[in-house]
């Protein structure tokens, strides 16, 4: 449970609350499945909080400092997180089904089981994150920096992934069924094992990507360059 005098805190707004946080530089707040739940947090100083279990569902977070929180199971369905620092956060099986995380920068952070289906992450930074057994699904994913990821049995079906970059990340085991990939970059990207079923790769940079025993039935590789893959065991049947 919260702090309560922490959560006292945070209640006295935005102004007074970055000042005692200012005040406190040592201290780490303890918001410990808090009901935050429609709150305004716009620009707050959440950097290290502990919010494990909190509920942020409808919460705005535009700007909000969140970097290396601990918000593991933590519930932000639906809330709008543009352009807040969630870097090195603690993320494992948090929910962000239907949340606005457009400009967000979660660089490092882990997201091991995080739920971001119908999710809005368009032109975020996820470089050098964990997304072992991500849910992804129909989420939107475009201009998504994906460099160095870890992105092993991640469920990315149906996802807008156009123009993002996966440069040398690990998508071994993936489910990308009818993802669109149009102009991705996957240079050297590991894609060993994956579902790429009607999937549109039109465009993309596949040059020295590992593609050993992927599934690319009914995908679109129009234009895609495929200089130097590893193409051992795909299955391509009526691949365009």
């Amino acid at each position: 449970m919260a702090e309560p005098t922490h959560l006292a805190e945070l209640e006295q707004g935005l102004k007074l609350w970055n000042q005692w946080r200012d005040n406190h530089p040592k201290l780490i707040p303890d918001l410990m499945e808090v009901d935050l739940s429609g709150k305004n947090l716009n620009g707050f100083n959440l950097f290290q909080a502990e919010l494990m279990g909190a509920n942020l569902s409808g919460s705005l977070l535009i700007y909000t400092d969140l970097t290396e929180a601990c918000v593991v199971g933590a519930i932000f369905d639906k809330a709008i997180l543009r352009h807040a620092y969630l870097n090195r956060a603690k993320l494992t099986r948090t929910s962000f089904q239907r949340a606005d995380l457009t400009m967000t920068s979660l660089e490092e952070a882990n997201l091991i089981r995080v739920n971001f289906s119908l999710a809005d992450l368009e032109g975020a930074n996820l470089y050098r994150t964990n997304l072992i057994a991500v849910n992804f699904t129909k989420a939107n994913l475009s201009r998504v920096n994906f460099t160095e990821a870890v992105m092993t049995g991640a469920n990315l079906n149906e996802a807008q992934l156009i123009g993002s970059n996966f440069d040398k990340a690990n998508l071994t085991g993936a489910d990308l069924v009818k993802a669109n990939l149009k102009g991705a970059n996957l240079s050297q990207a590991n894609l060993s094992y994956t579902n790429l079923r009607e999937a549109n790769l039109s465009e993309t940079n596949l040059r020295k990507a590992n593609l050993t025993g992927a599934d690319l039935t009914h995908a679109n590789l129009r234009g895609a360059n495929l200089i130097e893959a590893e193409l051992d065991g795909v299955i391509l049947n009526t691949s365009i």
